[in-house]
């Protein structure tokens, strides 16, 4: 790959961390005024549209082999109802720095996913990052003292829920990869996602109090469904096909860091000393896992 190319999907990806980091602080916006099931049912509803529309315009718009239908409607179930159910209960919690934080320790989940079920052998320094990112996500949770009555305690529990299944989907979506496009794999599962999501998500939507709804509730669910799920997923996969895998991992430490700030910005949150040591140790834990 030419150097300019690599420059260019370099800047790229940075401005994707850019669309990523905002979808902590949307989520936190859109939760002021939908519930977390009825803002996850508009979400994905648009999503699925959407990525069905560029389905449909590729000609690619067809079921999965049968002998593959079955890991689909897992990676669906993974993806949506619970990824999704987990991070949005979790965020109305929580704060969107913290969001961030947690889904930056997906590399490491994968890795012991990997040693537990795939058989990957660790090294010193994997073990070395593993550690130093476990401390990093102790640090912040100590911030406001283990203890289940905490509002943002239990929310940073539920993140690191939506994270673990985050991660099993990543680990199997490699799977599907291997014999589907990987935009074909994104739009399919988000899609059934969202028809697994119909039976928590249509009374969620059908109670919803739209009296309440703004401009800015309506503008976080645009955000979340267009520029995150379509453009943002589609540029991290376009950017993993141009870049070894340990360089996009790097890019995607930033997303803490720009959350906080925007969180900060936008929403008031006060950004301590303990988060900013706990993201630190975070990102140095995700770059020696992924340097051994």
């Amino acid at each position: 790959m030419k150097r300019q190319d690599r420059y260019t999907a370099i800047v790229i990806l940075s401005l994707t961390q850019m669309v990523l980091s905002g979808t902590y602080l949307m989520a936190k916006l859109g939760l002021r005024e939908f519930s977390p099931l009825a803002l996850g049912f508009y979400r994905f509803f648009i999503t699925g549209l959407a990525l069905t529309g560029l389905l449909l315009a590729r000609g690619w718009l067809h079921l999965p082999q049968p002998k593959d239908r079955g890991l689909f409607l897992l990676l669906s179930f993974l993806v949506v109802p619970l990824n999704q159910g987990l991070f949005l209960y979790g965020m109305n919690f929580t704060l969107a720095s913290h969001g961030a934080l947690f889904y930056a320790t997906t590399p490491l989940v994968v890795f012991v996913l990997s040693c537990l079920f795939l058989g990957e052998r660790p090294t010193r320094l994997k073990i070395s990052g593993l550690a130093l990112g476990f401390a990093g996500v102790m640090i912040v949770l100590w911030e406001k003292g283990i203890a289940l009555s905490a509002g943002t305690l239990r929310g940073d529990l539920l993140l690191i829920f939506a994270v673990l299944s985050w991660a099993v989907y990543t680990i199997l979506s490699k799977k599907a990869v291997a014999g589907y496009p990987p935009l074909y794999v994104t739009a399919v599962s988000l899609s059934l996602g969202f028809i697994l999501f119909l039976p928590a998500g249509i009374p969620a939507a059908l109670g919803q109090d739209y009296v309440m709804v703004t401009g800015k509730g309506i503008m976080a669910v645009l955000y979340l469904s267009l520029l995150t799920s379509v453009i943002g997923y589609w540029a991290w996969i376009w950017g993993l096909s141009k870049l070894e895998a340990s360089k996009v991992t790097v890019l995607s430490n930033l997303q803490p860091i720009i959350a906080a700030l925007l969180a900060w910005i936008f929403l008031g949150e006060a950004v301590t000393w303990r988060f900013i040591w706990g993201a630190a140790a975070v990102a140095a834990g995700v770059f020696l896992t992924e340097k051994g």
